[in-house]
């Protein structure tokens, strides 16, 4: 489903399904569970009841599949929330699982159930070349894949924003923020207000290019990849900014740190697939993965040892362990170490 005609289908008489908002834009996704909550939740002496919030990397299917099978109190629906998936790492088993908590929701029919994933939880492909995980996913969810704005539509956006805020702004002061500050709605949003604020304090009833130098912040902007495309270069400076800005977005910890695992797990495979003589559209086909991205692991794994990339990954399965179970430390300052410790094996290996 488009974003588009999500926005149509808010506006049925029944607007309710198994939903699974994904992409790189957050600001859109929380705007638009913003819009299901309202559609949905209309009594606030009952929203309580009627709406179930959870979160985490782990999904509690029994969890679910009881407040889909309980009807919503004295109300016409409810709305149940899953937020920070971590749909990469799926079993068959698990898949399944999700596939029953959407016929539970198509019989039961009186409650919305939304899985929210951030780019470090599922990787939807993009719409030309979805990802296989995708494909299956929407055979029995809605999928609505939330992508980044082209810069059309930013300037759109920001033209709206200051015109509520009767602040005019040209195209150039648009154009200036978009190149300054990235494409990120959330920053763009906060940038704007910044904006307001400085030309109502000077009262000035517009703003100019120069007045987006003075007052915004540049930005640099991140990859959801960014990580792991740094950690297979080898690029430690890469690697940290990158990990700071996971932390400054406060991604769950576990979610990088499946990342990170799923990266060497995924250079493991082709790497011994490649020692039984496999060519990389084989690897492929076989491991059901994009040509591109066996393309460049398979250049990484010709550099690494099949028995350094074992060791990385188990030091990988040493890190989930400690992080489930010391519940005291800093899982950040954990995944710090853990990169420092990868790329300087990789560098022992070069």
């Amino acid at each position: 489903m488009t974003v588009n005609e999500l926005k149509d289908f808010l506006k049925s008489e029944h607007p309710v399904g198994t939903f699974l908002f994904c992409g790189e834009e957050a600001y859109l996704r929380r705007a638009y569970l913003d819009t299901l909550r309202a559609t949905l939740l209309t009594d606030p002496a009952f929203d309580t009841f009627n709406h179930m919030i959870h979160e985490g990397a782990e999904v509690d299917f029994s969890t679910l599949t009881g407040e889909l099978e309980t009807p919503p109190l004295f109300a016409p629906y409810k709305l149940i929330e899953w937020h920070m998936a971590d749909f990469n790492s799926l079993t068959d088993k698990k898949l399944e699982a999700l596939a029953e908590l959407a016929r539970i929701q198509s019989r039961e029919d009186n409650a919305a159930l939304v899985f929210l994933c951030s780019p470090e939880g599922f990787d939807p492909g993009t719409p030309k070349r979805p990802s296989a995980l995708y494909k299956k996913l929407s055979e029995f969810l809605t999928v609505v894949n939330f992508e980044k704005c082209t810069d059309a539509r930013l300037c759109n956006w920001l033209k709206r924003h200051f015109d509520q805020a009767q602040v005019e702004a040209e195209p150039a002061v648009l154009r200036a923020m978009i190149d300054r500050c990235g494409h990120s709605m959330d920053i763009l949003a906060n940038e704007t207000e910044k904006l307001v604020a400085y030309a109502k304090a000077n009262g000035k009833n517009a703003v100019a290019p120069e007045d987006v130098t003075l007052v915004c912040a540049p930005t640099t902007e991140a990859d959801a990849f960014g990580l792991t495309n740094a950690l297979l270069d080898g690029n430690a400076d890469e690697a940290y900014r990158n990990l700071q800005d996971l932390r400054s977005r406060r991604v769950d910890p576990a979610l990088i740190l499946g990342q990170i695992s799923r990266l060497y797990g995924d250079l493991l495979s082709v790497a011994l697939l490649l020692h039984d003589g496999m060519n990389p559209a084989a690897i492929a086909a076989a491991l059901s993965m994009n040509a591109y991205k066996v393309g460049l692991y398979a250049k990484c794994a010709a550099k690494r040892p099949v028995q350094s990339l074992r060791r990385a990954l188990a030091r990988c399965a040493e890190a989930d362990i400690a992080s489930k179970t010391s519940y005291a430390s800093d899982r950040f300052a954990m995944l710090d170490c853990l990169v420092a410790e990868l790329l300087n094996a990789q560098g022992a290996t070069d």
